[in-house]
């Protein structure tokens, strides 16, 4: 008999463990692989699942913008849409849409207001003390040469940040504002306004916050408390009849749609309802 372990020789049995090795090694490598496809597929499959509910969302929030808009050129008074800034519920093909109709005569024309109604803005929407003096000389050094006594143009050298001078264009360039944060800026955005050449303020559909900025009373005007008061749903709104007609008037659609598993996409666009056939409203500006 001769010994495999001196001549060098493998044995039967050893060879098949060898064999075995291998193989089990083939099949984790291969597993893994296996695993690597899997894992990437569903990668891609939900990527494109969260694109999908994007764009159902946003196409839902759409919907409810033509459906706003249509609604208040209505040619029947009593279907057409008052400006009383109460949610209006739809459903989009299992989306929840709500949309608001904000009219921008009911909102301070920021562009226009002059240091007292713009303390009050800031005061109404919780500024107050050091703060409320840097929002004040920083929104009128914004617009203005920067050229004013105690204005806040140092300020913004310091920060790298360069004013406009002249009238903002967006209510997101206040977010630039020495003093602003994200709270008071969307407190604010609903009550402000940059489409206010086609009309004189009307206090009828105003925001609560509107009104305290345009009255001399501020927050503790009897107008300004009760129209919160209409908004919060504790009295009937005194909307702007909806016999009037809205055309040549700018207008806000705020539109949220939520889906089941509760994403969320927002829509505004402000519209101007003409009475052309072609083209039976314009769109002024989209967030």
């Amino acid at each position: 008999m001769t010994d495999s372990s001196r001549t060098g020789v493998r044995s039967p049995t050893r060879r098949k463990g060898f064999a075995l090795v291998t193989v089990m090694i083939s099949v984790l490598i291969l597993s893994y692989l296996a695993y690597a496809v899997l894992a990437a597929d569903r990668g891609a499959t939900a990527g494109m699942d969260a694109q999908m509910s994007a764009a159902r969302l946003e196409a839902a929030a759409d919907a409810g913008v033509v459906t706003a808009v249509h609604g208040l050129a209505a040619h029947d008074a009593a279907g057409r849409w008052p400006l009383d800034g109460r949610p209006h519920r739809l459903d989009v093909d299992g989306v929840e849409v709500v949309a608001v109709i904000e009219d921008e005569r009911g909102k301070a024309p920021f562009n226009l207001l002059g240091e007292p109604e713009l303390r009050r803005l800031f005061e109404g929407g919780g500024a107050s003390g050091a703060r409320l003096d840097r929002l004040v000389d920083g929104a009128l050094d914004w617009r203005d040469n920067g050229g004013r006594l105690a204005g806040q143009s140092l300020t913004y050298a310091s920060r790298g940040v360069r004013p406009r001078w002249g009238p903002i264009r967006s209510i997101d360039e206040l977010a630039e504002l020495d003093g602003m944060d994200e709270a008071l800026l969307e407190r604010l955005r609903p009550a402000v306004t940059l489409f206010f050449a086609d009309g004189p303020f009307d206090p009828e559909a105003a925001h609560p916050l509107a009104l305290a900025a345009m009255t001399a009373q501020g927050t503790d005007s009897p107008d300004a408390i009760a129209r919160a008061r209409e908004m919060a749903g504790q009295r009937t709104a005194l909307a702007i009849s909806p016999a009037a007609s809205y055309f040549g008037r700018a207008l806000t659609v705020r539109v949220t749609a939520r889906d089941a598993r509760g994403r969320v996409f927002k829509r505004a666009v402000v519209v101007e309802l003409t009475r052309r056939l072609d083209t039976p409203y314009w769109i002024r500006a989209v967030d």
